[in-house]
């Protein structure tokens, strides 16, 4: 076997119990003997005594927040409440009474005791009916194969990464960042955000029904490769630079029709890319449910992709992958895509900026103002259709000026979690500085 995959930690919203990060107290500031150093729990409470544990009375889910003392065993004791929430309900309660659970290394990574340090400790407990994202579907072992980084092969060895998300209310996960990487610079956290759109959870639940906003933290694992083994590894491109994606109706018209009765699904694709920046030879990598026709839509799509492809690439391209996930809803519900973080293609300069000061406002003598527009992307990652949200100070054009600051720019049409951003609404501040001198009154004619 050539990868593993080890334990996942899901940190869900407010971090659950056991979670190392410090938080503020009543005052907002964190002591200085906390913020210091971050304690590793190596045991958490058993979820049936977190379960157990919801106080009797309360009618929603519910967060506590203590302030504890490390002993030598690793224990935490003298434990006082610093915050709960809602107040009143009984978790500040609930949480001194499971926190006899809880242990973190005796030793912080000086190697030096932790024995009279403060520890706090953050305890969640969820109302019946609610949860917390969980795995619908994992990557398995060559998922992970796929995105294997080439230096590490190289090197012969094994790495980790920890990646964090957003959950939307479909399970997919979006905004992903690289939290950590294991070594560093072999790019293992890079290959943790390639996995990221062919993974699934459930979404998090709130009061009976699924809500965005639940952060997951997922750690991942690749074992070194077996002495001997022949690995062979092609470079992978996540986010090129798209000039064509399918529009929003193109996808909505492959939507499959075994795929009725469900809300979502998503599938990703492998291919080559040719010279001329179009895809072929696509391979479905991920399908999620399996069955239900996601992987054959993706390879319908496939053809309607292109890349704006560097010319100086020559050869290069020959042994260039690219990779595309693809999130697909059902086109008979509510619109629920969101653009987690644009990627400009194609912004202005400063230089730019300054030509586009409006002169109404250095008429006015004022240096600096804002102007915010509202737009439509289209297809091609462009924006149209902009009004003034805003500007500030008012009626001295900034307004104007940025509506012709965003008709300039452009984002990548394809996300790297599987959307196209035909038809979804935008709203952009622009900022405006002027540093060079102001310009002259005009000279006044004779006896004026």
């Amino acid at each position: 076997m050539l990868l593993r995959h080890v334990a996942l930690m899901l940190l869900v919203g407010a971090p659950i119990a056991g979670s190392a990060h410090a938080q503020a107290g009543h005052s907002g500031q964190v002591p200085q003997a906390i913020a210091d150093w971050k304690p590793e729990f190596i045991a958490h409470v058993p979820k049936d005594r977190l379960k157990a544990a919801f106080p009797k009375g309360a009618t929603s889910t519910g967060r506590a927040v203590l302030s504890c003392t490390a002993t030598a065993e690793g224990r935490l004791a003298d434990c006082r409440v610093m915050r709960e929430d809602p107040a009143g309900q009984g978790f500040g309660q609930a949480a001194l009474s499971v926190v006899g659970y809880e242990r973190i290394k005796k030793k912080d990574n000086a190697g030096a005791s932790v024995a009279g340090r403060q520890v706090l400790s953050r305890f969640e407990f969820l109302a019946p009916g609610d949860a917390d994202p969980n795995w619908i579907r994992q990557p398995s072992g060559a998922d992970m194969a796929n995105v294997f980084p080439k230096g590490a092969i190289d090197k012969r060895v094994g790495g980790k990464a920890v990646i964090t998300c957003q959950v939307t209310v479909e399970g997919f996960l979006q905004a992903c960042k690289a939290q950590s990487e294991s070594p560093e610079g072999l790019g293992f956290g890079a290959a943790g955000l390639q996995l990221a759109p062919q993974f699934r959870m459930s979404p998090k639940i709130r009061g009976g029904k699924a809500v965005p906003g639940g952060e997951v933290s997922i750690p991942i694992t690749w074992a070194a490769p077996d002495a001997g083994a022949i690995i062979t590894s092609t470079s992978v491109v996540m986010d090129p630079p798209w000039s064509r994606v399918p529009t929003q109706a193109e996808i909505d018209a492959v939507w499959p029709a075994a795929a009725k009765g469900l809300s979502s699904g998503q599938a990703a694709l492998r291919c080559r890319l040719q010279a001329s920046g179009v895809l072929n030879q696509c391979d479905v990598i991920s399908e999620n449910p399996r069955g239900k026709g996601f992987g054959k839509a993706a390879m319908t799509l496939s053809k309607l992709f292109q890349v704006s492809v560097d010319p100086n690439l020559g050869k290069t391209l020959k042994t260039l992958k690219i990779d595309v996930p693809f999130r697909f809803r059902d086109p008979a519900a509510p619109e629920s895509r969101t653009l987690s973080k644009p990627r400009w293609t194609r912004t202005l300069s400063p230089e730019s900026m300054t030509t586009l000061y409006p002169e109404v406002a250095l008429k006015a003598g004022v240096k600096a103002g804002v102007g915010v527009a509202a737009c439509v992307i289209t297809a091609g990652g462009e924006l149209a259709d902009c009004s003034v949200a805003r500007e500030t100070p008012k009626d001295l054009g900034f307004g104007a000026a940025a509506l012709k600051a965003a008709g300039a720019m452009k984002m990548n049409p394809w996300t790297t979690e599987g959307d196209g951003v035909d038809g979804l609404r935008v709203t952009i501040p622009f900022e405006f500085t002027w540093s060079g001198p102001m310009p002259s009154e005009p000279d006044k004619a004779p006896g004026q």
